[in-house]
């Protein structure tokens, strides 16, 4: 579930699981044609999971998808013996346990096999062991195309890339919208960083991103990648061949970052969520927060 950032997230610990315990492993994406993607995220990672042998459903239940999140609440039984013979009316395939990785934030994971794993898996460490891997597989194959190579040429050892996320961090209560005070004081530490530097906009609310940047821009010079009309996996790979860049609070530019070989700093909000810093399990060495 969610957009590129997030879907890595989940592939890698699915494939942190799949190589612990030796099985085959099973990405579900219904979640992409359930009325619950708001944002009409596409899933991107086909070729990535089918060059690594996962297999994608699309109804691996019985069930529409945004009753799934309810399957944790059989957990209150807690007849462990049970569980298989209650999963049988709502699974395709044999399930023994639902894994709800919000009921398990303040403890460890219990990893079981057989199970079906429910949430956003958000670390870095699963990450870290396919990097390479991922590169290869998700991200090579669209900036070898034509017209992403004929943009890349206009990125320099002065180009920024600035990641804008706006539209439904408007209204989420778990989200916030970073303030033009953030980005001027970003854009200050590159301009006396690289002198004269060039700023690629990355966004998908274009009009709040005009307003905040026209607000601070100061006649700097800005190229907005939306006049191009690449998609979102293509602009996911393009930021992720900048030499600096400028992060919102967001798992697309954040995760685009840490898959980046040319990256040498990504400037980053210090508060990430509604007053919170960005999860330990989030950070990598070449984050500068501000």
């Amino acid at each position: 579930m969610g957009g590129i950032g997030d879907q890595i997230f989940q592939y890698s610990y699915a494939n942190y699981l799949r190589n612990k315990f030796k099985c085959n492993g099973h990405l579900d994406t219904s979640y992409y044609d359930n009325e619950f993607n708001h944002n009409k995220f596409i899933f991107r990672l086909n070729n990535l999971a089918k060059k690594n042998n996962f297999k994608i459903v699309d109804n691996i239940t019985y069930i529409n998808y945004k009753f799934i999140s309810y399957l944790r609440l059989i957990k209150f039984f807690k007849i462990n013996k049970i569980f298989p013979f209650i999963y049988k009316f709502f699974f395709k395939i044999p399930i023994q346990n639902f894994i709800y990785e919000f009921w398990e934030t303040k403890q460890k994971v219990v990893n079981l096999k057989n199970s079906y794993y429910f949430g956003y898996w958000h670390n870095f460490i699963y990450v870290k062991k396919i990097k390479k891997n991922i590169n290869d597989n998700l991200l090579k194959p669209y900036l070898e195309k034509i017209k992403l190579k004929k943009f890349i040429k206009k990125i320099n050892n002065k180009t920024v890339a600035i990641h804008i996320r706006g539209g439904d961090f408007k209204t989420l209560p778990s989200h916030n919208i970073l303030d033009a005070k953030y980005y001027e004081n970003a854009f200050n530490f590159y301009t006396k960083l690289l002198k004269n530097p060039n700023f690629h906009i990355f966004t998908n609310d274009i009009k709040l991103s005009k307003k905040l940047i026209f607000q601070i821009s100061r006649n700097r010079n800005i190229l907005f990648l939306r006049d191009y009309n690449f998609s979102d996996i293509e602009e996911f790979s393009l930021f992720s061949k900048y030499n600096y860049a400028i992060i919102a609070n967001s798992t697309f530019s954040l995760m685009s970052s840490y898959l980046s070989f040319d990256r040498k700093i990504s400037v980053a909000p210090s508060v990430w969520l509604k007053g919170k810093k960005l999860d330990k399990k989030k950070r990598f060495p070449k984050l500068k927060f501000i």
